[in-house]
C-alpha cells in the first residue's frame, strides 16, 4: 500500500496546477539549450533562415523565391518574426527552442496522460532531438496539434481558436496539411450531428443533419488555411526534392516499402556511430528483412484497435496514415523526419479519445504509446549523444574560420552550391555557383540548374578572380583540378569530419601569381 502511495503522483492524468509542468519542462528547456548550443546547423536548416532573412517582407514569402522549395509559408513567416530580433544564426535556434517549448508546456498541462508517459514523450526520439532540436518546420506540427488538442472540449468548443489551431497547422507543412486534415474530419464527424428518426406516419427514416453557424464559419476559415496551403506547396519547377506524382508505383508490391516506413516512424532504432548514425538510419530494421512487414502490420491494426471505442478517431486516424503512406509512396519517399508523423498522429488521437471518452480504461493505447516511447529511448540516447560528442556539419566551423582570417569580405565560389549554401547563410554573404549563373546566399531549385562539375567550379573561380581583380575564396567538399596556368591556390582550412559527411569543407585561396619583376 505503502509503495502504492509513491508511485500514485507518477500515475496522475490530470493536472489541477503548473507545478508538475514547471518541474519537467525547466530541465527540459535547459536540455533543448544545451543541445542546440552543441548542434551545427546543416543545410536544410539554415537554408529556411536565409530564405526569411533575406525575404522582402511576408507577402515576398508567398510568391518570392520560397515557391521552388515545396514548403508551405508559415515556417518561414515564423522565421521572419525572429529575425526583428537578430540576423545571426542564433535566431533560428532560439525559433526552434521557443516552438518545442510551448509544444511542451501544453502536452504536460493539458494532456490526459499518467505523468510517466508525459515525461516519456518529451523525451521520446521526436520530442526529444529529430523535431526540436534539428530546426525544422516540422516543430510547428508538434506545436499546433497540442495546442488543438488542448483546446478540443466535446461540450465547449472554442470555434474560432480551434480553427486557428487548424488552419496554422495545415500551414507548417504537408504532414502539417494532412494532420489538420485528420483533426476536421474529427470536428465534422463529432459536430455535425447525424439523427436517424422515424418519420410521422411512415415507414421511412429521416435523416437530420444540424450545423450551427459559429462551426459553419469555423470550418470555413479552415478549409481556407488547407487550399492556400495546397496552392501555395507545388513548385513551379519539379526537383529531386519536390518531385512529380508517380501513380504507377501504388501496386501490391509496394506494401512491404509501406510497411517498412510505418515500422521506422513508430520504432525508430540507430546505430551508436557517427559514421553510421545518420547515412544507415534504422539498421536494425532492415529493409530486405521480411520483420518490418509484419511488425508495421502489426502496429497499422493494434493502433487502430487502440482508438476504440470512438469510431470517429478510428475513421480518420485510418484515412489519414493512408494519405501519407500515398504521398511517400507515390511522391516523396521521405525520412524519419516524415514518417515520425504516423507515431505523432497517434498521440494526437489518443489524446483526443482520453479528452472524449474520460471515464474509460485506455489500456491498449496507454500500452502502445510506453512501448514505443521505450523503443525510441535508444535512437534518442544517440543521438543526442553522437551530437554532442562529434561535428554534425563542417558549415559553421568553416565559415567561422573564413571571419577569423578576415576573408567574408573577399568573393566565395562554392560547390556544389546546395552544400557550400549552409555556409553562405551562417556569414550572411553571397556566393558564386558554378550550376547557375547566380550569386546568391541560398539555392532555387529551378529546373536550370546544371549537375556540379569540379572542373566547372573551378573555371568559374578563375573567371571571377579575372573579372573582379581580386584575390577568390574557393569552397569545396570534392576533389579539384589543379588552377591553369597564372593561377596559384592555397588550402587554408579543411573543417573536421562530421555527422553529414558532405558538408565536411576545403577552404582555399586562389589568385593571380605575381607577375615577374625585371632584373
Amino acid at each position: 500500500m505503502t509503495m502504492l502511495r509513491v508511485f500514485r503522483p507518477l500515475v496522475r492524468d490530470r493536472e489541477s496546477g503548473w507545478g508538475f509542468t514547471a518541474l519537467l519542462c525547466v530541465p527540459y528547456l535547459a536540455f533543448l539549450v544545451w543541445m542546440h548550443v552543441h548542434h551545427e546547423m546543416w543545410r536544410d536548416e539554415i537554408h529556411f533562415w536565409t530564405m526569411a532573412r533575406m525575404a522582402d517582407g511576408f507577402r515576398d514569402l508567398v510568391t518570392g523565391d520560397r515557391i521552388y522549395d515545396g514548403h508551405p509559408p508559415l515556417w518561414y513567416w515564423y522565421l521572419r518574426v525572429w529575425t526583428w530580433f537578430t540576423h545571426s544564426s542564433v535566431g533560428i535556434h532560439m525559433a526552434t527552442v521557443a516552438a518545442a517549448m510551448g509544444a511542451a508546456v501544453l502536452l504536460v498541462r493539458f494532456a490526459p496522460f499518467p505523468r510517466y508517459l508525459k515525461v516519456l514523450l518529451l523525451f521520446s526520439y521526436y520530442m526529444g532531438y529529430e523535431h526540436t532540436v534539428l530546426s525544422r518546420n516540422y516543430v510547428l506540427s508538434w506545436l499546433f496539434a497540442c495546442l488543438f488538442c488542448a483546446l478540443y472540449h466535446p461540450f465547449r468548443l472554442r470555434h474560432g481558436l480551434v480553427a486557428l489551431a487548424v488552419g496554422f497547422l495545415s500551414l507548417g507543412s504537408f504532414y502539417g496539411l494532412a494532420l489538420s486534415m485528420f483533426l476536421l474530419g474529427f470536428l465534422v464527424l463529432e459536430q455535425v450531428k447525424i439523427q436517424l428518426r422515424p418519420a410521422v406516419n411512415s415507414a421511412p427514416r429521416l435523416l437530420a443533419v444540424a450545423v450551427t453557424p459559429r462551426f459553419a464559419a469555423a470550418l470555413a476559415a479552415m478549409l481556407a488555411a488547407m487550399v492556400f496551403c495546397i496552392l501555395t506547396i507545388e513548385p513551379p519547377d519539379p526537383n529531386p526534392f519536390s518531385p512529380a506524382f508517380v501513380l504507377s508505383s501504388i501496386n501490391l508490391k509496394a506494401f512491404p516499402e509501406m510497411m517498412y516506413r510505418i515500422t521506422s516512424g513508430f520504432l525508430p532504432w540507430r546505430h551508436f556511430s557517427m559514421s553510421e548514425f545518420w547515412a544507415m538510419f534504422f539498421t536494425f530494421w532492415e529493409r530486405d528483412s521480411i520483420w518490418p512487414v509484419y511488425v508495421g502490420a502489426a502496429l497499422s491494426l493494434a493502433t487502430l484497435l487502440a482508438l476504440w471505442p470512438s469510431w470517429r478517431l478510428m475513421l480518420v486516424y485510418f484515412w489519414v496514415g493512408i494519405g501519407m503512406l500515398f504521398f511517400q509512396q507515390a511522391r516523396h519517399e521521405g525520412l524519419p523526419r516524415h514518417w515520425g508523423h504516423f507515431f505523432l498522429a497517434f498521440v494526437a488521437a489518443c489524446w483526443l479519445l482520453r479528452t472524449t471518452f474520460p471515464r474509460r480504461h485506455h489500456y491498449l493505447s496507454t500500452a502502445l504509446l510506453v512501448g514505443m516511447c521505450a523503443v525510441q529511448v535508444q535512437p534518442f540516447v544517440v543521438a543526442t549523444a553522437i551530437d554532442t560528442r562529434h561535428t554534425f556539419s563542417g558549415a559553421r566551423e568553416t565559415a567561422a574560420f573564413i571571419e577569423r582570417a578576415g576573408l567574408q569580405d573577399l568573393p566565395i565560389v562554392g560547390g556544389p552550391d546546395y552544400n557550400v549554401s549552409s555556409i553562405a547563410g551562417f556569414l550572411r554573404r553571397p556566393f558564386h555557383a558554378a550550376e547557375t549563373e547566380e550569386v546568391n546566399q541560398t539555392v532555387l531549385f529551378h529546373n536550370r540548374r546544371r549537375e556540379f562539375s569540379p572542373h566547372e567550379l573551378m573555371d568559374r573561380a578563375v573567371k571571377v578572380a579575372r573579372d573582379r581583380k581580386s584575390p577568390v575564396v574557393l569552397i569545396s567538399n570534392q576533389w579539384l583540378p589543379e588552377p591553369p596556368a597564372g593561377f596559384a591556390r592555397a588550402l587554408l582550412f579543411s573543417s573536421r569530419l562530421g555527422t553529414i559527411a558532405d558538408e565536411t569543407f576545403s577552404v582555399y585561396k586562389l589568385q593571380a601569381n605575381e607577375p615577374a619583376t625585371m632584373p
